[in-house]
């Protein structure tokens, strides 16, 4: 990554990918339990393909829009103590993170099918929110709730916009 100011997300391209390997680890250690080894998503990131390391950019590129939909903004200079994101907030942003989500990978040409298929790029949850089964559902709930943390582990905070 190269040295310079923050991009139109507000993040330096440091910090954005900081972010990114931080939402990939996270990713690693949640589902574990959920999905196999061989999984190409499951991989450590220098492992990773590089299409899931846009992905993970493109997530960690995403938080300050999410934000404001809430009500706040980045702050790299200090600031408030970490957020805590209420039930509400977290259901919120969980709905843009898929809303995101599904628009990376329709234009990755992804299409959905009742199976997923990386290789076929065919998923089933290129549906609605209000489509997704519950466990689905819990994936953007948790990478939301991670925003927090993410965002101290890049040394920004978030306050009030």
């Amino acid at each position: 990554m190269s040295a310079g100011g923050p991009g139109s997300d507000g993040l330096h391209p440091e910090a954005r990918e900081r972010i990114a390997r931080a939402i990939h680890a996270r990713y690693l250690e949640n589902q574990r339990t959920r999905k196999p080894a061989t999984d190409p998503a499951m991989q450590p990131w220098d492992e990773l393909a590089e299409a899931l390391k846009e992905s993970n950019r493109a997530q960690a590129g995403d938080i300050a829009r999410k934000l404001a939909a809430i009500g706040y903004r980045l702050n790299a200079t200090g600031g408030p103590p970490p957020l805590a994101l209420t039930g509400e907030q977290v259901e919120r942003l969980a709905v843009l993170e898929h809303e995101r989500w599904v628009a990376e990978r329709q234009a990755a040409g992804w299409t959905l099918g009742p199976v997923k298929d990386v290789e076929r790029r065919v998923t089933p949850y290129l549906v609605d929110w209000a489509e997704l089964a519950e466990e689905i559902r819990e994936y953007d709930r948790e990478a939301v709730r991670e925003i927090p943390a993410l965002l101290a582990s890049a040394g920004l905070k978030v306050e009030p916009a």
